[in-house]
């Protein structure tokens, strides 16, 4: 069974006809498109763990949703499982019909919005606040429990030079444990460029503290860095 070819036969076309660019990559199918200068994404990752299952991820430049937030609200990571060829293709069949009548609008609703940090956190005079938070905070660049610890920081105290250095701390984190490095967008700020040393795969830190720091009751950071390790896995073929 040809995932790849399934998913051409069943919902290539339709998403070739609304611009979006495909990609393969081990057990992960990416489809991009950029809106107005923004990049929208629709990601299919198979399970490392599970046989015969698959996740579904919709993401803009701001926010990101697993597919069953369309299907039952929830906005906790869930994979579609299949048992053979037809309930594969019917997985598909059901994401077309998501696309059409949700997730095309999802994407209008969620277009990046005042994404800029207030400050370049990377500046000299930040690194020394970075080294203070670290050690008063007994936080490690190499054990992503530590943001276990950001989130209560952030939960009790959630002022701009806490979500600042929580950024900085998270972007080192990617780098010490995933590969990577810093570079700087003039519209949205630091980011960590070829996550993985895969070459395009960015992630901007400042983005998932302030979304934690808007929702925690259902935003996860800790959640966050998984996904990413796992895509980052997956697409080292490991």
């Amino acid at each position: 069974m040809k995932i790849s070819n399934i998913i051409k036969q069943t919902i290539g076309k339709k998403l070739k006809n609304l611009n979006f660019e495909y990609e393969h990559l081990n057990n992960t199918w990416i489809f991009t498109r950029i809106v107005n200068g923004f990049k929208e994404t629709i990601q299919i990752d198979k399970s490392n763990w599970s046989e015969n299952a698959i996740r579904i991820m919709f993401m803009t430049e701001a926010v990101w949703v697993y597919s069953f937030y369309f299907i039952d609200g929830t906005k906790m990571e869930k994979f579609h499982y299949y048992e053979d060829e037809q309930s594969l293709r019917e997985i598909f069949i059901n994401l077309g019909k998501i696309i059409d009548q949700y997730a095309l609008k999802w994407f209008e609703e969620n277009v990046p919005k005042g994404t800029l940090p207030p400050a370049n956190f990377l500046d000299e005079e930040w690194l020394e606040k970075l080294q203070t938070f670290v050690e008063i905070n007994n936080l490690n660049f190499k054990d992503e429990n530590s943001l276990i610890t950001i989130e209560i920081l952030l939960s009790a105290e959630p002022t701009e030079d806490t979500l600042l250095l929580a950024s900085y701390f998270l972007g080192e984190l990617f780098i010490h444990t995933l590969d990577g490095e810093w570079d700087y967008d003039q519209n949205y700020g630091p980011y960590i460029k070829n996550v993985g040393g895969i070459n395009n795969f960015n992630r901007k830190p400042y983005k998932i503290i302030n979304n934690f720091t808007s929702n925690p009751q259902y935003e996860s950071i800790v959640r966050s860095y998984q996904a990413i390790a796992g895509t980052v896995k997956s697409l080292q073929g490991k």
